[in-house]
């Protein structure tokens, strides 16, 4: 008797284990392990709930197809990245360095976006959705190349890696072309110094690894500027630096407010700089200087129409 019990509960659990192995496995099988900068995270499906916490991440979400459901500063990336243009809805998170964090559980996100300049919060924002980290600066590498492995990314995260290539292959040849229109206008050899204006005395000189310097670089250009740079691609220069750039093409970005350029542009020194004596100071219109792939394209298309202007091409 004992015997036959002890073989009845075997062959029950065997049984047991049959019926319920095939519906477990499914699951298994389709989840899929992503890495990122701080670990991995698997996700059965591709989330659709994104939340992001700059704006070089809401810009390639957007590229995408995906609204984000939860964006911080909505009005600045209005203003200086433009394109793509923000969905309709959204959860606004506050700042891109202290996120609201009420405000980012409140838009019941699926996976949350960083880069490593909010990496200190990685535990907390984890705890509210899995987070992943996807870095274009301060990495030592040419932000544009960064651009494109984040396109990659997450395109890859969210099941769309044809549209991400589509994109990337897009992107590349709109900045070909935009250097076309470029060297047609000046030559081969020109050399270019990207600038932002802060005042009539202080710049942002942006190097080989910003974006618009790893962009110029795709483009087949030089960047004039070649001293060291911070994890942003840029140096903080004074007014005697730009003496420094000798004779070069001066692109400066926009916006730059219209005070700060009728005094810097009236002053005695800036008329005795090489580039302002020759004419090869060109105004950029608004281009986001830490973006993502989109931002390097507007760039490269912005310059060459500043360009082809200024020389009637």
């Amino acid at each position: 008797m004992r015997n036959r019990l002890i073989a009845s509960i075997a062959c029950s659990c065997v049984i047991a284990t049959g019926i319920l192995a095939p519906t477990i496995a499914p699951s298994i099988a389709l989840a899929e392990t992503y890495t990122h900068e701080m670990g991995t995270v698997n996700f059965a499906t591709p989330p659709n709930r994104i939340a992001v916490s700059n704006w070089s991440l809401t810009e390639t979400v957007l590229a995408l197809g995906i609204a984000p459901v939860a964006i911080p500063e909505a009005d600045g990336y209005r203003e200086w990245v433009v394109e793509p243009a923000l969905p309709a809805k959204f959860v606004d998170l506050g700042t891109r360095m202290a996120p609201n964090f009420e405000a980012l559980r409140d838009s019941r996100p699926e996976v949350i976006l960083i880069s490593s300049d909010v990496a200190m919060a990685y535990d907390k924002l984890s705890a509210l959705a899995p987070t992943m980290v996807y870095s274009i600066y301060n990495t030592d590498q040419p932000a544009l190349d960064r651009a494109e492995d984040l396109m990659r990314n997450v395109g890859q995260l969210t099941g769309r890696s044809d549209k991400a290539e589509e994109i990337i292959a897009s992107a590349n040849q709109r900045i070909a072309t935009a250097a076309d229109r470029i060297r047609k206008a000046v030559g081969d050899d020109a050399k270019f110094a990207i600038v932002r204006i802060l005042d009539d005395a202080h710049f942002r000189i942006h190097g080989t690894t910003s974006l618009f310097g790893s962009t110029l670089a795709r483009m087949g250009f030089a960047n004039t500027w070649t001293d060291p740079v911070n994890g942003w691609g840029f140096s903080n220069g004074e007014i005697g630096d730009l003496a420094k750039l000798g004779p070069t093409h001066f692109a400066y970005i926009e916006p730059t407010p219209a005070a700060v350029k009728t005094k810097l542009f009236g002053s005695p020194v800036w008329k005795a700089l090489p580039f302002n004596r020759q004419n090869t100071v060109y105004e950029v219109p608004t281009s986001w200087t830490f973006g993502g792939l989109l931002s390097a394209v507007h760039f490269a298309e912005q310059l060459a129409d500043a360009i082809t202007d200024a020389h009637g091409s």
